[in-house]
């Protein structure tokens, strides 16, 4: 039974590559195996294992030996040199679309595989990489409250003291949770607000490798009022003088000596940092306030806090300890809510997705995304690169019969044609590398990377990149240097029609293709849409044109009310509060015990001023906002969300007014007011309850608020901010003014998607560029194939378009089918993306329709172009030829 054989392709491989004696031997035994695998498993069972039996049964001995000498091989590889270059440059419009299109994948391969590369890279820099974790706590009581990233103070020395032979280092990074710290050179006359200013302990070196370039790691963070300075901040604040020794002035309150600068920190690294000051500083800071419990408290989680673990230490045998722990330390009412992780160092660009990270994060999905389109794009510039081969085998059908007949073997011409395959491949492979140079930069720009070509000098990846050009010239190669190889010598001489039975399969590779393409059109299209709705569909708050001034540790708190009042006299200034977060990126959680519920819970929480609702356009379903008339209202009243009204059970919000609220604070309140739901965070966590709590002592503005936000004339923003900056000036003339927009802010939160879709769009585009010139090649084959068709269709009297319509319903349907493969995998695909979005958009079938038709229109143009030129070829010379 034919069924029971394996496919021809197997057995011909062994043909060439066995000794003849043992030849007949192998086959049996492979007839054996697949015929046993097809009868118990199936056919696809059979087909899958068979080319590994085939590999297995063909061991060393049964190897055909080389006969040809050294000598002979260097002459022979000098002619398959010359011959190479002959039919290049004969075929050069054909050898240069094959070979750029080669390039054009191979190229976007290797970008991809750089910025994945750097992606993975994070933090791996630090030789203790493998061994350092975060601590993360996470603060829940019925699926509501917070998965942080940071500790309290007192958790990572406890943890030291309790456990040291578990962990062998310990350090904290602390920034007052502040959007800027006010530094300034006074002896220069230079002051600036820094994003950058971390606090940290002595151990800091212990745990991180961070160059220092100037100064002594082990001792420069020892004592109070020290403070280490990147390269880049030297210059800034002392241009060409000494800083060591110097001092820098911080918030206007306290001078820090500068014992060491550093190299700037490398742009792999979770956390970038310009200013490191010693840990203990912040206890002089606070004791001057006469907070120092600020600092021995376990309810306040402001530090991120690392740990190297011992060399044998199982993590997971300090993991199973942290619950003791926290039951040991954290206070009671809180401590059944709190549950701590350790988090891997290498992890946390990519996995983590935590409240109060240090800056955001990576996503590991997209990293799935990018590999996937880098496959893809390289898939089709190989098929691409065999189909443009296999059209031009019928060039090189002479040759082929001419050369079998002097007597060159089989496997010869199979060497011949994959030799130049793979130095083809490697021409590519040069110019995709001199691409690269070219626009790595703007690669850069886009990606916002910093990723040089020195990732290719390791030996690891120059050996991976001389693999990978090995393996696409191979498989590049290998079906058309059979195809070209199995020319039969008296048919070809004769100028017989040659065997055409690979043309369905250089159709299944188009279909490949076009499937691959429209699976790309469809992600980019919905990766775009996605982006667009988080960025731009209704957060239940109005973004534009509101102006956020960073005001935490400033002396605002004794002009804020003035500030404000003097601000409002003008017309651009709409509104003004202040308050606790970025809204819509971040908030804090606090417990509450609302009236009927037994025991406290941790909600979110937002602290702010009088006209918050007003400032953002927050809608009030029942009772009323905060009022400047009603003085109680900063101890005993709250607003909440509708979310909360019905976590609550209260049923409607008009039935929630007047319930009563007790705070962490012991203060006995109740609810005046009920707002609709808003995104209080980014969308990419679902809707959940929050509390707006008033807060207006000047004390505040040194703990918890940190922004002033101003409501602008949206068509008069240059001079609202000359307004702000002036006020700003006039009541507080020893800080720098800063302000951002809140809505550039919140697309940020959105970077990640916004880098997706910008690349997939890129490569999108690239690979329906390769896609197209494959099936350019593939238009071509068959012209040629049908030219005395054409010729003889034309002397009968057939039209024009009726020839171009006859040429391209073959590719139509190839078309056709290639959308009947793609859009269930795309939908399954995006799907699956579109699943790690709290919000995300419903998938419709537009993008499906566009990206088909799209397809079909650049198919049409394509072909369409080349069977017109073939159909207006005059007969008379088609015939002549034929």
């Amino acid at each position: 039974m034919d069924e029971l054989k394996p496919p021809k392709w197997v057995t011909r491989f062994l043909d060439v590559f066995c000794k003849e004696e043992h030849s007949e031997m192998l086959k049996g035994d492979l007839y054996e195996l697949y015929a046993d695998r097809y009868q118990k498993k199936g056919k696809w069972y059979a087909k899958l294992l068979v080319w590994f039996d085939a590999f297995d049964l063909l061991r060393p001995f049964l190897l055909k030996k080389n006969s040809i000498t050294h000598n002979n091989t260097i002459a022979m590889f000098k002619n398959f040199l010359k011959i190479a270059y002959r039919n290049f440059m004969r075929q050069r419009v054909y050898s240069l679309i094959n070979t750029a299109g080669l390039a054009i994948g191979v190229a976007c391969f290797l970008l991809i595989f750089l910025y994945i590369h750097d992606e993975l890279g994070y933090d791996r820099f630090h030789s203790k990489s493998d061994r350092t974790y975060r601590i993360l706590e996470h603060f829940e009581s019925d699926g509501v409250g917070e998965h942080s990233a940071s500790q309290p103070f007192p958790v990572g020395p406890s943890l030291i003291n309790d456990y040291p032979v578990q962990i062998d280092h310990m350090t904290r990074l602390f920034d007052f949770q502040s959007p800027f710290l006010a530094l300034a050179n006074r002896k220069l006359d230079r002051s600036f607000n820094e994003p950058n200013v971390f606090f940290v302990d002595s151990t800091f070196f212990d745990v991180f490798d961070f160059e220092m370039i100037v100064g002594d790691k082990r001792t420069a963070l020892d004592e109070p009022n020290s403070i280490l300075i990147t390269e880049t901040m030297a210059k800034k604040y002392f241009s060409e003088e000494n800083p060591l020794g110097q001092n820098l002035e911080f918030q206007g309150e306290r001078n820090l000596v500068v014992k060491g600068i550093l190299a700037d920190a490398p742009h792999n690294a979770h956390f970038q940092f310009d200013f490191l000051v010693s840990f203990s500083t912040l206890r002089a800071h606070y004791k001057e306030r006469n907070q120092e419990r600020t600092m021995n408290g376990w309810y306040w989680n402001p530090c991120w806090t690392y740990l190297v673990l011992n060399e044998n230490t199982d993590p997971k045998t300090l993991s199973d300890m942290l619950p003791d722990f926290v039951q040991k330390y954290f206070q009671e009412g809180i401590r059944d809510d709190i549950t701590m992780e350790l988090q891997p160092l290498t992890d946390i660009h990519l996995k983590s997705k935590l409240d109060y990270e240090i800056q955001a994060n990576s996503n590991e999905s997209n990293i799935y995304v990018f590999s996937a389109v880098a496959v893809f794009v390289l898939l089709i510039a190989v098929i691409n690169f065999i189909n443009l081969s296999t059209a031009r085998a019928t060039k090189r059908a002479k040759e082929v019969g001419i050369r079998k007949a002097l007597g060159s073997l089989k496997k010869q011409l199979i060497y011949q044609f994959i030799f130049e395959s793979i130095l083809q491949t490697i021409l590519a492979l040069i110019i995709a590398v001199m691409g690269i140079v070219f626009i790595l930069p703007s690669f850069n720009a886009l990606t916002e990377k910093s990723i040089t070509l020195m990732t290719f000098w390791s030996p690891v990846y120059l050996s991976a990149v001389a693999g990978l050009t090995l393996f696409v010239g191979l498989v590049a190669g290998f079906y058309p240097a059979f195809v070209l190889s199995s020319f039969k010598t008296t048919e070809v001489i004769k100028g017989g029609k040659l065997n055409n039975h690979g043309m369905n399969f250089r159709k299944v590779l188009v279909i490949l293709q076009f499937s691959i393409s429209m699976v790309l059109i469809v992600g980019t299209i919905v990766a775009i849409k996605q982006l667009q709705f988080l960025q731009d569909d209704d957060l239940g708050f109005n973004k534009e044109a509101v102006i956020m001034v960073p005001v935490i540790g400033t002396p605002i708190a004794n002009h804020y009310e003035s500030m404000k009042s003097e601000m409002l006299t003008n017309s651009a200034i709409k509104s003004v509060t202040a308050l606790e977060e970025v809204l819509g990126a971040k908030h804090q959680v606090m417990n509450y015990t609302f009236e009927g519920i037994e025991k406290s819970k941790p909600y979110p929480r937002l602290f702010m001023r009088h006209d918050f609702l007003k400032t953002f356009d927050i809608p009030l379903l029942a009772g009323r906002t905060y009022d400047e008339s009603h003085v109680t209202d900063d101890s005993l009243a709250l607003v909440v969300n509708e979310t909360m009204i019905k976590q609550l059970g209260y049923g409607t919000p008009e039935a929630a007014i007047g319930k009563g609220v007790e705070l962490m604070r012991r203060r006995k309140g109740k609810i005046i007011g009920v707002v609709e739901d808003f995104n209080f965070t980014s969308k990419h966590h679902p809707m959940s309850p929050i509390a707006l709590d008033l807060w207006t002592q000047p004390f505040t503005f040194n703990l918890f608020m940190k922004y002033m936000a101003v409501k602008v004339d949206a068509n008069n923003l240059q001079e609202s901010i000359a307004i702000v900056e002036s006020n700003w000036q006039k009541f507080i003339p020893s800080r720098p003014f800063e302000y951002f927009f809140l809505e550039d802010r919140l697309n940020e939160s959105y970077k990640a998607e916004s880098k997706l879709s910008m690349i997939t769009t890129v490569f999108s585009g690239l690979a329906i560029l390769v896609a197209c010139l494959g099936l350019f090649g593939l238009a071509t084959f068959t012209m040629e194939q049908r030219t005395k068709e054409i010729g003889i269709r034309k002397v009968l009297g057939i039209q024009t378009k009726d020839i171009v319509l006859l040429l391209s319903k073959d590719f139509m349907i190839l078309v056709v089918i290639s959308f009947v493969i793609a859009a269930p995998i795309a939908y399954l695909m995006i799907d699956w993306w579109l699943a790690s979005f709290a919000y995300r958009i419903d998938l419709m079938l537009w993008p499906f329709a566009v990206a088909g038709l799209a397809t079909f229109l650049v198919a049409m143009i394509t072909v369409g172009a080349h069977s017109l030129k073939a159909a207006t070829i005059n007969p008379v010379k088609t015939l002549k030829y034929e």
